[in-house]
């Protein structure tokens, strides 16, 4: 089924941005004008996937409130004026972590109550900052981790 033409515009824009950072994404079936509808699929839902480290899945909404899951365990909710930029910004490694615990007790505290990540990953995009907390999905994403920290 063919996806509208703002759906259409962002997949081709997502492709030019893997492919400037040599993560040419998965093929997106969705987008092609003359292909027929997927027994199943969501109409309202195309999805965008970048295999590498870090994995990337981008879903684009037909309302344009788009999710960009990093490594399975950032979830962003982002605009869709928003979306290609963001996964620029993670394609070329500029995700931040900050910390939501300090010192040893705190992190005792965040591993003991499930939580081995206790830091929010944050991406910055023009003058907004787009943040969502690295959820305890094992494995635990090294890339994600591996992250430097945010300025205070």
């Amino acid at each position: 089924m063919p996806i509208d033409d703002n759906t259409q515009a962002t997949v081709r824009a997502l492709w030019a941005a893997g492919v400037a950072h040599d993560r040419t994404p998965a093929p997106v079936p969705e987008s092609d004008p003359w292909q027929e509808a997927d027994q199943g699929a969501d109409p309202d839902l195309t999805i965008v996937s970048f295999p590498g480290t870090p994995e990337v899945e981008v879903q684009l909404h037909t309302d344009g409130g788009d999710t960009v899951l990093v490594e399975t365990t950032a979830d962003f909710d982002v605009p869709r004026a928003d979306v290609v930029a963001l996964v620029t910004e993670v394609l070329a490694g500029r995700v931040r972590r900050r910390a939501r615990v300090r010192g040893t007790i705190g992190n005792l505290m965040a591993a003991l109550l499930g939580s081995p990540a206790p830091a929010d990953a944050e991406i910055v995009v023009g003058d907004r900052v787009y943040s969502t907390p690295i959820t305890a999905r094992q494995p635990l994403s090294t890339w994600l981790m591996s992250r430097p920290l945010a300025d205070e």
